[in-house]
C-alpha cells in the first residue's frame, strides 16, 4: 500500500511538472508572436503631427485604438502623447526636440515633414510612421524592405488610378485636369507625378500650378482655374489640405468640378473623393509599434503600404454646378452627401 501511495504521489508530481512546462512554453510563444503578454516596461510614445485636418485625426484615432487591440495595456505597457505643429515647420522641429528631451521611447510621425524631422533627430530611437504618401520620397528608405534601421511604418499612397478613372467616367470628353501642388512638400510632388502618369494613360493632361505658402494658394488656384482645364483633381498635401476651401472657391467661380483624395475635401465641396482609410492606416501602424515594444527590431519590419479606400460622392456640390454623377458611381459609393 505504501508503494502504491508513493507511485500516486510521484505521478501527480510529474503531471504538475508537465503542466507547468506547458504553461511556460505557451507564455513564451504568446510573447514571441505578439500575444497579450506585458511589454516588460512602460514605453513613452510621442505622436508628431504637422497639420490638424480630419484625415490626421482619423489616423490618430486608429493608432490610439490599435494599441489595446494589439494586446497592450495603457498605463502598464505604454503612455501616449500627441503633439501638433499647426502647419509651422519651426514648431514641428521644436516638437520633435521636446519629445526626445522628455524621454520618448518611440516617435510616431504623421505626414512626410513629420517623418523627415523625426528621422533626422531620432538617432537610434524607433520611428513608426503613417499618413505618409511615399517613404522613399521622404528619404527614409530605398524600398519597403531596405530602409533606415530604426524606421518603419505604413505608407499611404493616393488613389490616383481610381480618382482619375472616376473623373474620366464622369467627363469622357475631358482632355485636361488641374491641380495645385507644393514644390517644398515631397509628398505633393510625388502625388503630382503619380497622377500625371495615370492621367496620361487615359489621354488626359495634368496641368499643375505651384504654391509655396498659404498666401500664394488662393492666387495659384485662381490662375489654375483660368487655364484651359476641364476640372480639378486636387492632390493631397499639408498646405493644400489646410487651404482647400480657397481652391474650391476658385473652382466654383469658374464652374469647374473638383475631385479629391482626402475625406475632408468631400465635406468642403469636392464633387467626388476617393480617400484612403487613414483610420486603418493608424491602426496598422499601432500593430507595428506593438511588435517593436515586444522586442522586434524596426530594421526587420518592412514598410506595409495601405491601399484600402472609401468612395465619397457629394451630390450637393454636383447639383450646385449643374452636374450629374452617373448612378452606378453613386450606388458604389461608401458615403453620399445629399
Amino acid at each position: 500500500m505504501w508503494d502504491t501511495l508513493k507511485r500516486l504521489v510521484l505521478g501527480i508530481g510529474l503531471i504538475m511538472l508537465a503542466g507547468t512546462a506547458l504553461l511556460v512554453s505557451d507564455w513564451s510563444r504568446r510573447t514571441a508572436t505578439g500575444g497579450p503578454a506585458s511589454a516588460g516596461r512602460k514605453w513613452k510614445l510621442s505622436i508628431i503631427e504637422y497639420v490638424n485636418v480630419v484625415d490626421v485625426e482619423e489616423a490618430e484615432k486608429g493608432f490610439i485604438d490599435g494599441l489595446p487591440a494589439a494586446g497592450l495595456v495603457r498605463g502598464r505597457d505604454y503612455e501616449v502623447s500627441v503633439h501638433n505643429a499647426q502647419g509651422d515647420m519651426s514648431t514641428l522641429n521644436s516638437v520633435v526636440d521636446a519629445s526626445i528631451t522628455e524621454g520618448a521611447d518611440m516617435l510616431v510621425p504623421f505626414s512626410s515633414p513629420s517623418l523627415q524631422a523625426a528621422a533626422r533627430k531620432a538617432g537610434t530611437l524607433p520611428v513608426v510612421f503613417t499618413y505618409v504618401a511615399d517613404a522613399m520620397a521622404a528619404g527614409v528608405g530605398k524600398s519597403n524592405d531596405d530602409h533606415l534601421p530604426n524606421v518603419t511604418g505604413v505608407p499611404i499612397p493616393g488613389a490616383y488610378t481610381e480618382v482619375i478613372g472616376y473623373f474620366h467616367q464622369c467627363f469622357p470628353s475631358a482632355r485636361s485636369v488641374g491641380t495645385v501642388f507644393v514644390p517644398a512638400e515631397v509628398n505633393t510632388v510625388f502625388h503630382k507625378n503619380q497622377l500625371t502618369r495615370e492621367a496620361k494613360k487615359l489621354g488626359i493632361k495634368l496641368v499643375a500650378v505651384p504654391a509655396n505658402t498659404s498666401s500664394e494658394l488662393p492666387d495659384a488656384a485662381l490662375a489654375l482655374c483660368g487655364m484651359k482645364i476641364d476640372g480639378l483633381c486636387q492632390v493631397g498635401g499639408n498646405l493644400t489640405a489646410t487651404g482647400f476651401v480657397s481652391i474650391v472657391h476658385a473652382a466654383n467661380r469658374a464652374r469647374l468640378p473638383v475631385f479629391g483624395f482626402m475625406t475632408e475635401q468631400a465635406r468642403q465641396g469636392a464633387v467626388l473623393v476617393v480617400a484612403r482609410d487613414y483610420y486603418n492606416g493608424g491602426k496598422q501602424a499601432a500593430g507595428i509599434a506593438a511588435r517593436i515594444i515586444r522586442g522586434e527590431s524596426p530594421a526587420t519590419i518592412p514598410f506595409e503600404p495601405l491601399r484600402k479606400s472609401k468612395l465619397i460622392v457629394n451630390l450637393q456640390a454636383a447639383r450646385a454646378l449643374g452636374l450629374t454623377i452617373p448612378p452606378e458611381i453613386v450606388e458604389r459609393a461608401d458615403e453620399v452627401i445629399r
